[in-house]
């Protein structure tokens, strides 16, 4: 029988079982209090999400009929539901996979009404990696791709879609005619070879590796979304272009002060590795991840 790192490493995500019921419960009045799901859209009309990763502001959920994606840890006035971000059935399962010492570097909601459409381009998540930079071998099995990104429905969905298996091999012709010419997102619409809908229960989570070929899809929520998202990497090893999602600027001494001891320690490890690891655009060079070997083309 595999193990869950064996798994994750030949598919690139693992689905398991997180959440009690009552935890389920609780994290819903929780998420709703936040984002007050009484506003609805007047406009029905869909609306693109292919920018959803620049944040939302929780006041304004429902005035539109999309898919918001809220940023937390660093917005005051979300507290509440920052212990989902250090959940142990989540961190024991991230350790597994990469490694000790995690750092989170994403915590999210992804949130809609019911009645929603909802499309996101496919795509593996390099958009920071401008388009002539992304080689062939940053999906190879022999680069260690330190982060795991993580969906925790409270309610049943299948909005995610993934290629099984995509993330550690470039894209094939028929993907990359799929992608009409970008690197980073296929158009709205198109068809990918081999996708396939992780569905899961409410409570469930999918772990993935940010390298697969994914996208979000909802033809129309028969309920609303209530998805909290987040990512991790292993401090054991220095972290990929992912880790840098966090706007540490907003991690002033006076916020940090607000926050849980925990979560204080957390975001306190995050602003330390920050300042080890300051620039971004070394994470996708060849002498950063294979620090010791020769680069042959």
């Amino acid at each position: 029988m595999q193990t869950l790192k064996e798994k994750f490493l030949q598919d690139g995500y693992v689905i398991i079982d997180v959440l009690t019921q009552q935890e389920i419960d609780d994290f819903r009045q929780i998420m709703d209090a936040l984002i007050s799901p009484q506003v609805k859209a007047g406009n029905n009309e869909k609306k693109s999400s292919s920018f959803q990763h620049l944040g939302d502001e929780l006041s304004d959920f429902g005035k539109e009929a999309r898919q918001y994606y809220f940023h937390l840890l660093t917005k005051p006035g979300t507290e509440p539901i920052h212990h989902a971000f250090h959940h142990p059935v989540i961190l024991k399962a991230v350790e597994e996979i990469i490694g000790p010492n995690l750092i989170v570097n994403n915590a999210s909601i992804l949130a809609a009404n019911e009645g929603t459409e909802y499309s996101l381009g496919w795509h593996r998540d390099i958009i920071q990696i401008p388009q002539d930079e992304i080689a062939d071998w940053l999906f190879s099995p022999e680069r260690f791709h330190n982060s795991v990104q993580i969906n925790l429905p409270l309610v049943d969905e299948n909005s995610l879609w993934i290629v099984p298996a995509s993330h550690n091999r470039p894209n094939t012709e028929a993907e990359n005619a799929a992608f009409n010419g970008s690197k980073h997102y296929a158009p709205v619409g198109a068809e990918m070879p081999g996708g396939v809908p992780v569905k899961l229960k409410a409570g469930q989570a999918v772990l993935y590796n940010n390298n697969l070929i994914h996208r979000g899809f909802t033809e129309k929520m028969t309920i609303p979304r209530r998805t909290l998202h987040m990512g991790y990497h292993s401090a054991a090893y220095p972290p990929t272009w992912h880790f840098y999602l966090l706007n540490g600027d907003l991690l002033t001494p006076q916020y940090l002060e607000t926050l849980s001891p925990t979560m204080r320690t957390m975001m306190q490890e995050y602003l330390e590795c920050r300042a080890q690891y300051p620039n971004m655009a070394e994470t996708w060079k060849w002498e950063y991840n294979f620090p010791e070997k020769e680069y042959t083309a």
